[in-house]
């Protein structure tokens, strides 16, 4: 029952049935769902302990940066009643996914419901468009796809969303699969390449490169990691810049799509590096209040053939979107904000990049994890996904999968629960037999010969004195990895700096 509980709350992320129509929006699903998910916690097998919940360095992390986005909101309590559910999720899920077959079927349900999407997008261009999207791809978007749900219907938006399930498909069912599998896999790649190609979305294009060369490079030995990279650079960027509306890169300075996020860039640094604790969640759209000015034509006066009219610039005001997740999350939560939010995907990439697994299914968890990981760094820079749900989704399915490598999860062997030996598997007792008189000269060859049993030859032993000796763990994190230190400080130090210092790089480049 938890398990479908998970289930159901992907199904609501991504395809929104309160927006299909408006029936269903007076229905809190979401609310319904995370209340029963609750309530799957205390109710299953075993109950919850609240030190469950603190386990693994994931789960520091994401309380540190879920509690931030608290305090440094300036409306704590209505920021902790919009943002309570996230933490809720994150949870559950964690709790829920406790063995390898629950994340095989969590990350599987994934990839299926990023496969809807982009059906979904598509089929608006075929004749089946229950959203009505294809309305809003001919008009505001001019023939970039969208499908009309509140977080796909901006070309950006859906492209970066459906990235991750090129390599998922591949993991899923090519990577060490049957033929059918593969040849379903094979089929089914098709839809997310289409809908991202009809997005075009130059920033998904992107994304999809870096992911795929992540996907193809990952776990291979370093000698193919280098040629990989060699050949990207020669023939990967070349390739890309042949999709649709890539050269204006190489015009960035009169792109106004690109200086428009230039502008973004440079508001939310200023705020960065102005408010400690940043504007607070949400608070971006506020501030980001921007003012343009546009050429209105004003026709000449009437009597006067002297008067040909003239322009005037008429100011024009807006609000920016951040087109970042460091932007947005730097700008609202300041640099602690930041920093906090660098050192929870730092826990799930070292985890993903340094676990060792045993079998292929642990293996395909990790790799498919991975791909969400990557693809989600990289987007950041070109979407605002910080406070998406599929942030603490992904974070929680590697805190499982970390908890179950290092054995967290598996039952400790008590006296009382380990099974006692039957009487078939206990040592048979020695056979008396009576003495036979046999003649002296033999006497000495039979008692030779004869078997002594072992058990008079050796002390006998209590229960006590047995040393349960387990088997060596195969699976595991990379150093043993469970517990935040000094390295891990200064190293999601070092790569806030660099984040800053790159962001600050774009503001003059692009």
């Amino acid at each position: 029952m938890d398990l479908v509980i998970v289930i159901l709350f992907q199904a609501l992320y991504y395809l929104r049935p309160q927006e299909w129509s408006e029936t269903f929006s007076t229905i809190h699903f979401v609310q319904a769902v995370m209340l029963t998910g609750i309530a799957t916690l205390f109710f299953r097998q075993g109950g919850f302990r609240p030190r469950e919940m603190f386990r693994t360095p994931h789960d520091w992390a994401v309380l540190a940066f879920w509690a931030w986005m608290v305090i440094a909101s300036p409306t704590h309590w209505a920021t902790f009643k919009e943002c309570v559910n996230l933490y809720i999720f994150y949870i559950v899920i964690v709790q829920v996914l406790r063995s390898v077959p629950r994340m095989k079927i969590f990350v599987g349900w994934w990839v299926f419901f990023i496969v809807v999407v982009a059906l979904l997008a598509l089929a608006s261009k075929w004749g089946y468009d229950p959203l009505d999207s294809l309305s809003r791809t001919n008009g505001p978007m001019k023939g970039r796809l969208v499908l009309n749900l509140s977080i796909f219907n901006n070309p950006n938006g859906l492209g970066h969303s459906v990235v991750p399930a090129i390599p998922m498909i591949y993991y899923y069912l090519i990577w060490k699969r049957p033929t059918t599998s593969r040849v379903i896999g094979f089929a089914l790649m098709v839809i997310p390449l289409a809908c991202i190609y009809e997005t075009v979305s130059k920033g998904a294009f992107l994304c999809a490169g870096v992911t795929i060369f992540a996907t193809l490079a990952f776990g291979r030995p370093r000698s193919v990691q280098i040629a990989l990279a060699v050949l990207a650079m020669m023939f990967g960027v070349s390739a890309l810049f042949l999709l649709p509306r890539m050269n204006e890169l190489s015009k960035a300075k009169s792109d106004e799509a690109i200086q428009g996020r230039v502008e973004a860039f440079k508001h939310g640094y200023g705020l960065m590096q102005s408010l400690f604790r940043g504007v607070g969640k949400g608070n971006w759209k506020d501030e980001a209040f921007m003012t343009d000015y546009i050429r209105v034509a004003v026709p000449p006066k009437s009597g006067d053939n002297g008067d040909k009219g003239h322009y005037i610039l008429r100011p024009v005001h807006y609000n920016k979107a951040p087109h970042s997740s460091y932007v947005c999350t730097g700008a609202e939560l300041g640099k602690p904000g930041l920093f906090l939010f660098i050192g929870v995907l730092y826990c799930c990439l070292r985890t993903t990049m340094t676990a060792r697994t045993a079998t292929p299914d642990e293996e395909r968890i990790r790799r498919m994890l991975f791909v969400l990981v990557i693809s989600f760094v990289v987007s950041s820079w070109m979407v605002d996904f910080e406070y998406r749900p599929t942030f603490f989704m992904f974070t929680a399915a590697i805190a499982a999968l970390h908890r179950h490598l290092i054995g967290m999860l598996a039952e400790p062997r008590k006296g009382k629960d380990v099974e006692e030996e039957t009487p078939e598997d206990q040592p048979a007792p020695p056979v008396w037999h009576p003495p036979i008189l046999v003649a002296q000269p033999a006497l000495a060859g039979a008692l030779a010969q004869s078997h002594v049993p072992q058990q008079l030859l050796e002390p006998e032993t209590s229960d006590d004195d047995v040393i349960d000796v387990q088997p060596q763990r195969v699976t595991g994190v990379g150093w043993n990895w469970n517990r935040l230190g000094w390295f891990d400080l200064v190293a999601v130090l070092a790569l806030t700096a660099a984040a800053i210092r790159f962001w600050a790089y774009m503001i003059v480049r692009m």
